[in-house]
């Protein structure tokens, strides 16, 4: 694929003859993901700066990883059951696995994501309105109230099969798979 160039109105108009359906090779976020992955493996993807005293190490992510992760986050949603009318809610920060969770929540069912700062009566009352099957939050963080929202909020959605913890261990016995535990699986 080489890069498109437009820098005059010749180029806009010569670019707009062609049908969207001959220009874009891709219809799906995951089709496009896998196809940065083609072109170069090794590129960054995404950067994540930790703190403001490591912003010159930021952690990265390459398009490789990227897909990688993306795909066995589809594969651990399909394993829980998630099909194209199902819905994963997700409740977590701008961290690499939220991007993860979303594109690989896309590629098997419906994404829901809910803004971690709301209240916890209102995060249920949308998990219900959307018919949640699998909620996933970040675990126990210092500076974060996240997974005690998600513990209360699973309480109220009799619909909810799963729950994942990012960042935190699986708990077999509450029912909570360690979202970490079964991508380096």
């Amino acid at each position: 694929m080489e890069k498109l160039r437009i820098s005059t109105l010749a180029d806009i108009e010569a670019y707009e003859r062609v049908p969207i359906e001959d220009r874009m090779t891709y219809f799906n976020t995951y089709d496009m993901l896998k196809q940065g992955a083609a072109l170069d493996p090794e590129a960054r993807a995404m950067s994540l700066i930790l703190s403001g005293e490591t912003f010159e190490q930021p952690m990265v992510v390459t398009y490789r990883d990227l897909l990688g992760n993306v795909t066995r986050t589809a594969n651990l949603f399909h394993d829980l059951g998630i099909g194209p009318q199902d819905v994963v809610t997700y409740l977590l920060p701008n961290i690499p696995q939220a991007h993860y969770v979303l594109w690989g929540g896309e590629a098997a069912g419906i994404v829901n994501p809910i803004n971690p700062m709301l209240e916890p009566g209102t995060i249920a009352e949308i998990c219900q309105a959307a018919g949640t099957k699998v909620l996933v939050g970040l675990g126990e963080f210092p500076g974060s109230d996240i997974w005690t929202k998600i513990q209360a909020v699973r309480k109220e959605l009799p619909g909810l099969e799963a729950v994942i913890r990012v960042m935190g261990p699986g708990d077999e016995k509450e029912g909570i798979c360690g979202f970490e535990e079964v991508l380096d699986r």
